[in-house]
C-alpha cells in the first residue's frame, strides 16, 4: 500500500517539491543577509551620548580660540546639551599609539643601515684590490734569480760601457764583464 502512494508521485511532483525547497532556502538566506545589513548599519551609527559630548567639546574649543573673522557660525546639528564637560579627553585629541614593535623596528633599521655602510666599504676595498691586481698583471715580469750585480752590469753594458769599467764598478771579474757585454751586443744584433 505504501508503495502505491509513492507510485502516484510523479517526477513532476518531485521537481515541484525541490523548487519549493529552494525558494524557502533562498527566502531564509535573504532574511539573514537583511538582518546582518541592519546590524552593520546600527553598529556604524555613533552613540547619541558620544555625539553630544563631542559636539559640546568642539564648540567649547571653538569658543576659547580667537576667531579670524567675526562672522557667526550657525551649528548644522541642533543638539541640546545640559552642561559642557570640563575636561574631556577624546581619542582624536591624543597622539596615535605607537605600533607594538616600533623600538625593535627602529633598531633593525639602524642595523640594516650599518650593514649597508659596511658592505659599501667592503666593495670599495675589493675594487681597490682588483685595480692593484690589474696593475700588477700589466707590469712586465721581473726576471727572477738575477743577481743585482749582473743586472747593474747589464744596464752598464746597454749604456755602452766597456768591460773594464763594468768589472771595476760591479766587483765582478773581467771575464764575466766581457761575457755581459757580448750578450748585450748579441741581443742588439738579433733584434
Amino acid at each position: 500500500m505504501e508503495f502505491e502512494a509513492l507510485d502516484d508521485l510523479s517526477w513532476r511532483m518531485g521537481l515541484i517539491a525541490i523548487v519549493v525547497l529552494l525558494v524557502i532556502y533562498l527566502l531564509v538566506v535573504f532574511l539573514r543577509f537583511n538582518r546582518l545589513k541592519r546590524q552593520r548599519i546600527a553598529a556604524n551609527l555613533p552613540n547619541a551620548v558620544a555625539l553630544n559630548s563631542a559636539i559640546a567639546a568642539y564648540s567649547a574649543i571653538q569658543e576659547n580660540e580667537p576667531s579670524v573673522a567675526a562672522v557667526p557660525v550657525e551649528p548644522r546639528v541642533s543638539v541640546e546639551v545640559a552642561a559642557p564637560p570640563q575636561a574631556v579627553d577624546f581619542p582624536w585629541n591624543e597622539p596615535p599609539p605607537s605600533p607594538v614593535g616600533q623600538k625593535q623596528l627602529d633598531s633593525l633599521e639602524r642595523e640594516v643601515n650599518q650593514l649597508r655602510r659596511e658592505v659599501g666599504g667592503l666593495r670599495a676595498e675589493v675594487l681597490i684590490l682588483r685595480e692593484e691586481k690589474r696593475k700588477e698583471q700589466q707590469k712586465p715580469p721581473v726576471t727572477q734569480g738575477v743577481s743585482p750585480l749582473y743586472s747593474d752590469a747589464m744596464q752598464m753594458a746597454i749604456q755602452g760601457q766597456d768591460a773594464a769599467s763594468i768589472s771595476h764598478y760591479c766587483g765582478i771579474s773581467r771575464a764575466e764583464a766581457e761575457l755581459v757585454v757580448a750578450l748585450v751586443r748579441n741581443r742588439d744584433t738579433n733584434s
